[in-house]
């Protein structure tokens, strides 16, 4: 079908999410006449995902779905849905992403006012009211305190629960590095930036953003982004990229360093088995989140993340040794930390 924006949304498992948005996904606003189509994209699910997404199908023209073989990440399914998308504006949601009603008028709008190929523009996906109450929540806010409205930011705020571009753009210069099971979405922020993108913030944009990691998972979610971090920061090396992640590096800037070394000692002082007790008996583990609750979590999660950056550089520098043509990605992917 011919249309005017496409949604993709790359989909892993989650039958029992997509049941629920398909619906709210087909009846948003939209003021184009020529309309707008929903992709799904299924990387290798092991669920019920294609049965629903086929029996959604027949009821909604403008519904479509692919299933390719398990990638591991993101990446792959994104750029089957950007390739098969009829629209000239991409959407991209995570499949977790529940859109506000009027979350595609705001973005024709703001498509039409920046009408240009290299145009892109970020919205918000924010936590509901009834999850912000988790101590698991944490994880999942997103701060976009400092972008102003309209004006150029930062390639690094190119996050792709909710982001849109225009389709012929990324084909010819960006998409999704497969490879990358983290971070794909910055990396491809950096190459398009590099063509010439020019990324805006749309606040009114919206969607819920329902995802909830595990507390008790919080430690292997922290090794997994540290070697991520550690793989894009090697392959990448820009002062943006290495100042989004807290690296510690002299071209961020003498003064952002100095600071970040003054962080780093902070929180190795802080580090340590008796102020988690101290947290605890605050009430660091009740369901309800608090200050006390983030400060507790954000220790835990930042100290694994600082060991799986660690423990992926040494464990490189130490492959390289007998093969220095590893390659950065490959070897990150495979790691097992």
């Amino acid at each position: 079908m011919s249309c005017h924006l496409s949604i993709v949304i790359p989909t892993f498992n989650r039958a029992h999410l997509i049941i629920d948005s398909i619906p709210i996904l087909m009846s948003l606003e939209f003021e184009e006449e020529q309309g707008f189509e929903v992709i799904f994209v299924s990387n290798g699910s092991s669920d019920n995902t294609m049965q629903v997404l086929a029996d959604a199908a027949k009821k909604n023209d403008n519904l479509r779905s692919f299933e390719i073989a398990p990638s591991g990440g993101p990446a792959a399914p994104r750029n089957k849905g950007i390739k098969e998308a009829s629209g000239s504006i991409i959407v991209i949601l995570d499949d977790d992403v529940i859109p506000d009603a009027d979350m595609l008028i705001h973005y024709t709008r703001h498509h039409k006012n920046y009408p240009a190929e290299n145009e892109a523009v970020l919205g918000v996906a924010y936590v509901p009211e009834h999850v912000k109450t988790k101590p698991v929540s944490l994880f999942h806010e997103f701060n976009y305190t400092n972008l102003g409205k309209n004006v150029p930011i930062c390639y690094t705020y190119f996050w792709t629960c909710n982001i849109s571009f225009k389709r012929d753009f990324m084909l010819q210069n960006g998409m999704f590095d497969k490879l990358y099971l983290y971070n794909e979405d910055i990396v491809c922020g950096y190459k398009l930036a590099q063509a010439g993108m020019t990324l805006r913030f749309e606040e009114k944009a919206k969607g819920q953003h329902l995802h909830q990691l595990k507390l008790e998972d919080v430690a292997l979610k922290g090794r997994f982004v540290g070697k991520w971090i550690w793989a894009t920061a090697e392959t990448t090396g820009t002062p943006q990229i290495l100042d989004r992640y807290g690296v510690l590096a002299m071209n961020i800037g003498f003064f952002k360093f100095i600071k970040r070394v003054v962080n780093r000692i902070g929180f190795w002082l802080l580090d340590n088995a008796m102020t988690l007790w101290v947290l605890e008996v605050l009430g660091a583990k009740a369901p309800i989140r608090s200050k006390v609750t983030d400060f507790y979590y954000y220790l835990i999660y930042r100290k694994q993340i600082l060991l799986g950056f660690k423990l992926a550089k040494n464990a490189y520098i130490l492959d390289k040794k007998s093969n220095d043509k590893i390659d950065v990605i490959q070897f990150v992917r495979d790691l097992e930390i």
